[in-house]
């Protein structure tokens, strides 16, 4: 599947915090792997992108042709961007990010929020990338703490041991403790039975 994004590309736009591939509509599905995506302009860049991670193909200024094989472990995560336009309206933008903005791998630009949390979670899951959402600052980070495969979340309080009755567990309370006797004391006598 090839997808086609014609627009002039001349990078990406600190100032605005929006990439340069944020022009126009475009999806790549999860489940529809390998995607073959180019983007006109700025050498004609093209990605393709499969559960291993992307290809990135272009051309340079000098007309030297590039070929970089990213790994889907050498990005930072699946990254969300929300883009107030011009007229109110806000774009929402998925990209495969990485720390170098050149080789941020665009997967979404939508303006359906629905379809951008269900691709956002699937891609997740897809790469097994954590899921990350860009600020203002345009800084990546995690929507949630983890290491690795592992959640990260504050610890569960421990139990306090309670002598107290009340507050033991009801299974506990329901035996009543039972009447102790006479108690027998037995002394000088033998204690093991003989014919």
């Amino acid at each position: 599947m090839v997808q086609t994004a014609a627009q002039e590309i001349v990078g990406n736009n600190p100032e605005s915090g929006r990439p340069a591939w944020a022009g126009q509509q475009m999806r790549l599905d999860p489940y529809g792997l390998p995607h073959r995506l180019v983007l006109e302009g700025h050498g004609g860049t093209s990605y393709t992108i499969d559960r291993q991670g992307a290809v990135m193909k272009r051309r340079l200024n000098c007309g030297l042709p590039v070929s970089m094989a990213l790994p889907a472990k050498a990005f930072g995560g699946i990254a969300a961007r929300a883009i107030e336009n011009a007229d109110g309206t806000i774009t929402a933008t998925l990209e495969l990010h990485h720390h170098d903005s050149d080789l941020c791998v665009p997967l979404l630009v939508s303006d359906n929020l629905d379809d951008i949390a269900a691709d956002w979670h699937a891609w997740s899951r897809l790469l097994q990338l954590p899921m990350l959402i860009v600020g203002s600052d345009s800084i990546a980070r995690p929507i949630r703490e983890q290491l690795g495969q592992i959640m990260v979340e504050p610890a569960i309080a421990r139990r306090k041991r309670i002598a107290s009755f009340n507050m033991r567990p009801w299974f506990l309370r329901r035996r009543k403790p039972g009447m102790v006797g006479e108690v027998v004391k037995i002394s000088g006598e033998e204690l093991i039975a003989r014919r």
